[in-house]
């Protein structure tokens, strides 16, 4: 009989990060189908062979993708598997509060963007993202709150597959627009 051979931890861990290099740059491409692909190739071909932190990396950029084709369930999914693998990560809060958002959950997404600004409370995007929620839930900041003003995501922050967004450009955490805070309608 023939002996199947297995491919090394190396060859696996080889051939997941290559897939996820090419997950990371199909995403920053803006095609988000292919990145799901790529990614989802390289967290089945990682397996257990990688860090938490990688793990995080993957699900956010993953989730980033899926919710920038409207697919907030999915999205959801894996920015809740970005928490647990990384708990005190705000951009994986902060996707999970985007995947929420998208499926009209705002009293959960709130709580999400929340979470993320209290392990990073200078997130400008994050915050404005905040009051974009309440405004959308119709729980607009009392007044003389501090007005939060730019696009969503104003912050100069990037990093390679949308996991931390910065400019208004990347899909990251988009969708609304900035603006005042002061009353439900933006005022």
């Amino acid at each position: 009989a023939a002996e199947r051979l297995e491919p090394s931890a190396g060859a696996l861990c080889s051939a997941g990060a290559a897939a996820a290099v090419s997950g990371a740059e199909a995403f920053d491409e803006g095609d988000h189908k292919a990145a799901v692909a790529f990614i989802t190739v390289a967290i089945t071909t990682l397996g257990g062979h990688f860090f938490t932190d990688t793990a995080a990396q993957l699900f956010c950029t993953r989730s980033a993708a899926h919710a920038s084709d409207n697919n907030f369930s999915l999205a959801l999914l894996d920015a809740a598997q970005a928490v647990l693998q990384r708990p005190r990560w705000p951009q994986a809060h902060a996707l999970k509060g985007r995947a929420l958002r998208g499926l009209r959950q705002y009293d959960l997404a709130a709580a999400s963007y929340r979470a993320a600004l209290a392990l990073d409370p200078s997130d400008d995007g994050v915050s404005d993202l905040l009051c974009v929620c309440l405004r959308e839930a119709g729980e607009a900041p009392a007044r003389g709150a501090p007005q939060v003003g730019g696009a969503i995501g104003s912050s100069k922050r990037t990093q390679r597959g949308g996991v931390e967004v910065g400019d208004s450009k990347r899909p990251c955490f988009g969708g609304g627009t900035g603006g005042g805070c002061s009353s439900p309608t933006g005022g």
